[in-house]
Order: C-alpha cells, then structure tokens, then sequence
C-alpha cells in the first residue's frame, strides 16, 4: 500500500511541474519554427527548379538536375546525334561453339524522340495525375538518383533479324515426333526436346542497354523448347495405317477414271498431332488428309487438267499484237475435290466412286484489254555478237531466244531468266556444248545461254530497271567484250539472272537473231527514266601464264590436243546510275572478278592407240 501511494506522489509531482512550466508553449513554439524552415526551405526549393529539371534525374549517366527545358531539348539532341553509332554485342555462349552478332543504333534505326524524351524528364516531380506523386518526388530528388527510360522509335524488324542471326547459330530447337512411308514401310521418328534463344528477353535487354546511351553487351539467354507432337504407341499407328490403306476408292472426271490401289490409298495419308486433352501434348496419329489428297491430285494433272493459254503477244508494226489466241483452261479444284474425297475415304461406303470438280481458267489477257497493259513503246535495246560460235552453240542460242521472247512481266515482278528458261536438256530442244562449270570448260546442255542472259542483262541496263541478281563468268568470255565487266552468267539452278519491273506498266521482252548477232528488246511504258554506264575500271590483270599439260590414255600416245583456252585474270567495275527528272533513283555497282585460266592440254599416253606401223618396203 505505501509503495502505491510513493508512485502515485511522485507522478502527481511530474505532472504539476509540467503543468505549472512553460514547457507545452516552448516545444509547441520549436515545431512550429522547424515547420517554417521546411516550408521555407520547400518554397525557396520549388522557386529555383520552377522551370528547371528537378535534381538527380538522369538517363544513364548523363544527368539533367537544373536544366531549363530549352537546355534540355539542347542536350538531348546532341545526345541523340552522338549516341547514333552505339554499339550492341548479342552474345550467346562462348566462341565458337556460341554466336555473337553486333550491331549499332543505327543498324536498327533505333532513334531518340527528343521532344517526348524532354517532356518526359521534365514532368518528372509535376505528374498531373497525383499531386502526392508529385509531392514525394520533389522531396526525394535532392537524395535519390531517378533513371528515366527515353522516348525512343526503332525498326522491331530489324531488330528480331539480329536477334534471329544469334539464335539461328545455336538454337536447337524440340523435334517433333514424326512418320513417314519410306519404301512403302512406317519410319517413325521420336519427339526431343530442345533449347532455343529467348528472344523477347533478349529484346527487352537490348532494349534497356540502348536507352542507357552507352550500349554494351546482351548475354542472351537459351529456354526449354518442348516438342508439341509426341510418338504414341508405334503398334497401334501401324494398325491405324493398316486399316486406312485397306479403304476403296475410284475417282473420275470428264476424260478418264481411276481406281486406286493399295499404295496410291496409302499416299493419302498423313501423319499428324491430335491432341488428346486439353494442354496435353499432341499424340502422333495416321489419318487421311487434305494435303496429302491434294499432293496426289496434283501428281495427275498431266491427265486431269487443261491448263489455260495466255496469248501471245508480239510488237508489230510499232504495236502490240496477239500472234497466237489464248485457249480458255480447265484444272481440277484441288481443295472442293479433296474435301469431296475425304469425306468418302472416311464414310462408311465400302468403295465410293468421287467425280473431280473442274474449274475453268479464263486468260487474263484477251483484245479488249491489250491497251490496259501498258505496251506502247521500245524503253530497252541491247544485242550482243557470237560471230565464231559453233552449230551447237548458235542453235542453243537461238533456242534461248526463242523461249524468253514475248515474256511479259507484270509491274512489280521479278523477273527470273532461269525460271522462264526451265529445264534445259534434250527434251526441250536444247543441245550439248561448252559451259563454264567448277574451273573447267565441259560440254552440256544448253551451253551458249550466256550469252542470251548477258544481251537481255544490257537491254535491262538500257531500259533503266533494277538488277536483283547477277553474276560475271569465272573467266573473260571473247564473245561478250567490249566492253568487259557487262556479263551475266546463268546456270540452273544457281546462278540466275533476276530484274524487277519498277515501271508503270507491263514489259513485254522480244527477243531475236539477226545474222551473228543477239537482240533484245523491251518494250513497256517510259517513265521519263534514263541510266547511264561508267567505262569500266579495270585492274589487276593477271597474265595466264604457262599451258598446263596433263597425261590421258583416251588419245594415243604422243598426240597433243588443247581442252582450254588461256584468258587473263582481270577486276572490272561498273557503275549504273538511273536518272528520273534530275534525281538518281537507283545506283548499283557491278563488280567482276575473272580468274586468270591458263590455257589446259591433254597429252596421248595409250600406245594401243597409235596407228599401226607402215608395211615394211622391199
């Protein structure tokens, strides 16, 4: 009991001093003081950066605390021109086995948009949307460094392509289960999984690296690539095949029929992932499918179709003309038809007859609408001489020409010399002669079509088109100088001689010999475009030096017999530049390099060979 009471007087004591002193007035009066000088202190803070960047806001480490917004615009401009070239190094793994692939700023277009980026940095401590927001962030700039992200614009293209150079060098992605008819047999292959580049992650990262403005290197980072197909139970897939192959069918249309057999029936089927559940991965299965069908009828077009007959067209008299009519087509509708036959392989017919749907084909080109393609003028010339050719040479020449003459080209088409030529062997006309082919000079098929690729390359050149692929000979080519650099080789199925058709209209191609020589001529509608050719450079020309001889047993011994002739080796470049109203509109450069080609000998070494020796004289 004394004890309660000694506490409760000695309490009783603390309070009536308090409230007896001065000091509620004096603590109230000292926090009221300190809030003044914060406020002051807050005030005098706010006037100084009213129009300024608040301090220790920063892109990277450039840092933008004080800077009116004018100044701002100022530095980020200079910021933007100088960071043009930053460099980024997307590396994945380590050399060689890994991939790496640098690129700049520029290579992706990647631009800072320096008025947004300003308006950006400034607003920082004056968001409209929160004035707590704005409050707190005013406070915390004087202590904290704030990292703001520039506005920027760059081509996403561009980007995934570099991205894509890395991943394509170590990605191995999943492989799919699989199956396929090898010899009329079931092959099946077992799904695996895999590892590919994460490619938003590397974007993302790269990304961050540019709006540092300083750039560096992405290490770019590999993800599980699961397969989607999965190899089930391989007995019951080739129970599946056995019950699908033993189906029934006929088909028919206007001029024949067919009953298929076992092994066309097995043709129809494919090998597919069917899903047994919802996020389960799919099962490989055997069913018939639309694209098989449809790769079967089209193996019988040759018997089933009548393709459509465009006209064709010739310049007569200075005018278009239709030298042969058009024939209107009749083909098989590939998809209604194999629709129609899967819903017979999978009824329950036992041999259902399926009638093919036809379609017609209309010629796109007829009189009525000669004028619309807009053939009226010659717009390219170029001829070539071959004046010392061989019969066989002259006659593929003329073959060539003859194929690629009338050719018409759609405005925006790329034009392919090898694609128009197709096959090239007996059966379409053409005969054995010289071709340049792996360093040697050996006689095939369509040698001389050089020299028709290389006359309609000049007439393009003439014309004033766009070059899309083209490429000089192994060796200089008597036939094709002067002037030396202007050739274009072909060959099938690489290399190629490929233009496109920049103009308004269509570009019909007339092609003829006259005498020794090659022309062509291109015909379509002038867009006021003219081009012109620089006199090639030529350097580096290498002498052939001496003859090679090399030993055979085809010719007797002792006789010599010379397979190649010598050129020199050479560098030539030329440079086309096309003109439209004063400006350039396209510049290429044409750059040959010949090797030099000693001429090549066989020597006779098969004595069996040599004519027998004269009767002795009595």
């Amino acid at each position: 009991m004394a004890g309660g009471e000694t506490k409760k007087t000695v309490w009783g004591r603390v309070v009536g001093l308090y409230k007896s002193s001065r000091l509620p007035i004096r603590f109230g009066a000292w926090g009221l003081s300190v809030l003044a000088v914060l406020a002051i202190t807050y005030l005098l803070f706010s006037l100084s950066y009213l129009d300024r960047v608040y301090p220790n806001v920063v892109i990277g480490s450039n840092k933008f605390g004080g800077l009116t917004q004018i100044q701002l615009i100022d530095r980020l401009t200079q910021l933007a021109s100088a960071q043009a070239d930053q460099k980024i190094t997307l590396l994945q793994g380590d050399p060689p086995a890994g991939g790496s692939v640098e690129f700049s700023s520029k290579d992706i277009d990647w631009q800072i948009d320096v008025e947004a980026t300003s308006n950006q940095v400034f607003r920082y401590g004056r968001e409209d949307t929160s004035r707590l927001t704005s409050f707190i962030h005013q406070l915390q700039s004087p202590f904290k460094e704030t990292q703001i992200d520039p506005v920027a614009n760059y081509d996403q293209d561009s980007l995934f392509v570099k991205i894509s150079q890395v991943a394509d060098k170590v990605n191995n992605p999943a492989i799919n289960a699989s199956a396929e008819l090898v010899n009329d047999k079931l092959v099946t292959t077992a799904e695996k999984s895999g590892e590919v580049v994460d490619e938003q992650a590397a974007t993302n990262q790269a990304l961050t690296l540019l709006n540092t403005l300083i750039g560096g290197t992405v290490k770019v980072e590999k993800k599980l690539d699961e397969p989607t197909i999965v190899l089930g139970d391989i007995d019951g897939l080739n129970r599946t095949l056995g019950v699908l192959s033993d189906r029934q069918l006929s088909i028919k249309w206007a001029t024949g029929s067919r009953k298929l057999s076992r092994k066309e029936i097995r043709q129809l089927v494919g090998f597919v992932g069917q899903a047994p559940a919802l996020d389960e991965p799919k099962l490989l299965v055997a069913e018939f499918t639309i694209e098989k069908v449809q790769d079967y009828l089209t193996s019988l077009s040759d018997k089933t179709d009548a393709p459509v007959v465009e006209p064709l067209l010739i310049i007569k008299d200075g005018q278009l003309a239709i030298a042969k009519p058009s024939k209107i087509g009749t083909v098989v509708d590939l998809a209604v038809s194999a629709s129609t036959i899967l819903v017979a392989l999978n009824g329950s017919e036992t041999n259902p007859t399926v009638e093919l749907t036809i379609k017609t084909q209309t010629p796109t080109i007829n009189e009525a609408n000669l004028a619309s393609l807009g053939i009226k003028e010659r717009i390219g010339f170029g001829e070539t001489s071959f004046a010392g050719s061989p019969a066989n040479r002259r006659h593929n020449i003329t073959n060539g020409v003859s194929i690629l003459s009338s050719a018409l080209i759609k405005p925006g088409e790329v034009f392919s010399t090898v694609a128009k030529l197709g096959a090239v062997d007996n059966t379409t006309g053409f005969l054995p002669e010289l071709v340049i082919k792996e360093n040697r000079t050996s006689p095939e098929f369509g040698g001389g079509l050089c020299q028709v690729s290389t006359t309609l390359f000049r007439s393009v050149l003439n014309a004033g088109l766009k070059v899309t692929e083209r490429q000089n000979h192994s060796y200089r080519v008597s036939y094709y100088e002067p002037p030396v650099g202007l050739d274009a080789t072909i060959y099938l199925p690489k290399p190629d001689f490929k233009y496109i058709n920049d103009t308004p209209g269509h570009i019909l191609i007339q092609g003829r010999v006259v005498g020794n020589k090659v022309v062509f001529e291109l015909w379509g509608t002038s867009d006021g475009r003219s081009s012109t050719i620089s006199t090639p450079i030529v350097t580096n020309v290498t002498q052939p030096g001496d003859p090679i001889y090399a030993d055979t047993d085809t010719l007797p011994k002792g006789e010599v017999k010379q397979i190649e002739k010598p050129h020199a080796g050479a560098t030539a470049v030329v440079t086309y530049t096309v003109s439209r109203g004063g400006q350039v509109i396209n510049k290429q450069v044409f750059k040959s390099i010949y090797k030099v080609w000693p001429a090549r000998f066989l020597v006779g070494t098969n004595e069996s060979l040599l004519p027998p020796p004269p009767p002795p004289t009595t």
